[in-house]
């Protein structure tokens, strides 16, 4: 009953638009490294220096390393989890009795292990989808990092042509 006074959202795209993709894909695509086209060493200098020591991009970087890692922690819960133990057990008794006789005493040494897995059925999928989120959270930083590169490079090569 809600859904039912939605606009359609789904916009008609100009046939301008859809041309100029089928023409040539690639074409509205700059090279990684535009910047040289200029043959200004100093622009060059400036734009590779700001790659490697800004450190936005490094924490963007870190971020992204940190949602790889949590996406294998989610992902663990669709594994059987499995544990182990092991004990060993001494003991050792004395050589004299109550009667006052001498034995030569007695040494126990006992071992044991235990091993148990276990598994969670997904039966409603919570598992499967906490790990897809935390994948596509992983892939979200990696945009996230482009595009504070990208911001970094447009303010270093602004700062320069102004």
């Amino acid at each position: 009953i809600l859904t039912k006074d939605l606009p359609d959202p789904a916009l008609d795209i100009p046939e301008g638009y859809k041309a100029a993709r089928l023409a040539n894909p690639n074409g509205a695509t700059p090279t990684l490294d535009w910047w040289r086209g200029f043959r200004s060493r100093e622009l060059t200098q400036l734009m590779e220096e700001a790659q490697t020591v800004n450190l936005d991009i490094a924490a963007a970087t870190s971020r992204i390393m940190q949602a790889d890692a949590q996406a294998r922690i989610t992902g663990a819960a669709l594994l059987p989890s499995v544990s182990g133990g092991g004990q060993e057990t001494y003991s050792r008794t004395s050589g004299s009795s109550s009667s006052g006789l001498t034995n030569g005493g007695r040494e126990v040494v006992t071992y044991s292990a235990s091993l148990s897995a276990s598994y969670e059925i997904d039966f409603w999928g919570k598992n499967r989808d906490a790990a897809l989120a935390a994948e596509e959270t992983s892939t979200a930083n990696r945009f996230d990092r482009d595009v504070v590169a990208l911001t970094t490079m447009a303010a270093v090569a602004n700062a320069y042509f102004q």
